[in-house]
């Protein structure tokens, strides 16, 4: 067996099952005893259509563990288990497969081969066949209209924005590196990371909240690895600013009011039209911050205003869900951290007459 692959007959031995995502999620997990029952779930929940789908000669046995969770407008799929040998078609939407443990995965598309082990590969939402051959099959699938990605690299990248040469990277297949290109090394450690997120989310509470927009943050992930240039640190600001030259007051005259609603960094570059690093580099001068933390804070400062103005009329959960936070755990974590008292002391204090 190669070095850094792990035995589908051990999962005990294995770091596998604990290390992917989504793989013990209640309601959400699957463990198919055959190839072809692994097969009927990924023709299930992707948009693929399975020609055939066989175990690979790396395995003398089938062994998988599956989970499929449903983010915004994304599917993700995080697969282990045994070797496969596969051919499918899909069908409209694209894929991307970012592996986990040490396996070899070719991947021919459209007459050309994609071998990989580290790197991730996008496939494109043509209706391509695709003969792949994994020699450990470990990782995460996502599924999505790439169509979705263009007004997120629009907001990245701002008025600069070439939209015919984006469109031409969506169109394209291609392995992402991640040992030869530092950030995007970098990209994809924040991918996985955020997948970790969602699994211990869905560990704790069932679901995701919703404010975080977790989907925005992924979209935003998979656009810096697709065009690396839109990834950038250490530059000056584009000089470009909006014609009204109201900002950031516009701006933030409109969080103000949605407080209460999901409000993604993806948002605040389209309302603001800045480009990513203008957006980053105009809030640190004016409030010292990123503007998704700046966000945080001014929900704490409203959570403060209700919890001293309501005199104990208002519940924990009817504040935290006036401010943006449907976990009541994460509100009073995140207040506790910035006022250094639990809201519930707040809500018990008498006001000073």
């Amino acid at each position: 067996m190669p070095h850094g692959t792990v035995s589908p007959q051990s999962p005990q031995q294995s770091s596998g099952p604990i290390t992917l995502p989504f793989l013990s999620l209640p309601g959400a997990s699957l463990k198919p005893e055959q190839a072809e029952t692994f097969a009927e779930i990924l023709g299930k929940f992707l948009p693929l259509h399975v020609w055939t789908w066989d175990l690979g000669p790396e395995s003398e046995t089938f062994f998988n563990q599956s989970g499929i969770v449903r983010l915004g407008d994304l599917t993700l799929l995080s697969t282990w288990g045994s070797s496969i040998d596969g051919l499918v078609e899909q069908k409209s939407q694209a894929q991307w497969i970012l592996p986990y443990l040490a396996g070899t995965n070719s991947f021919k598309i459209d007459g050309k081969t994609y071998v990989f082990r580290d790197s991730s590969l996008y496939i494109p939402a043509h209706q391509l066949r695709i003969h792949l051959r994994c020699t450990l099959c470990s990782g995460v699938i996502f599924s999505f209209n790439p169509e979705t990605l263009v007004p997120v690299a629009a907001a990245i990248a701002g008025p600069t924005f070439d939209s015919l040469s984006f469109l031409a990277v969506l169109d394209q297949p291609g392995i992402l590196g991640r040992r030869s290109d530092e950030s995007r090394q970098h990209l994809h450690d924040l991918l996985m990371q955020t997948l970790a997120l969602i699994d211990r989310a869905m560990q704790a509470l069932g679901d995701v909240n919703q404010m975080m927009r977790l989907d925005d943050l992924i979209k935003r992930l998979m656009v810096m690895l697709l065009v690396p240039e839109l990834f950038q640190t250490g530059h000056a600001p584009s000089p470009y600013l909006p014609a009204s030259g109201s900002f950031p007051g516009d701006l933030v005259d409109w969080v103000m009011a949605h407080l209460d609603q999901p409000i993604s960094l993806t948002d605040l570059e389209q309302r603001s039209c800045y480009c990513r690093r203008s957006l980053q580099y105009t809030f640190k001068q004016h409030f010292g911050c990123g503007p998704m933390q700046w966000l945080r804070q001014q929900r704490l400062d409203k959570a403060m205003r209700l919890l001293q103005e309501s005199r104990g009329q208002l519940g924990l959960s009817q504040v935290a869900q006036s401010c943006g936070y449907l976990s009541q755990s994460s509100f009073s974590r995140d207040f506790l951290k910035r006022f250094g008292q639990r809201p519930s002391k707040v809500r018990r204090q008498r006001p000073v007459i």
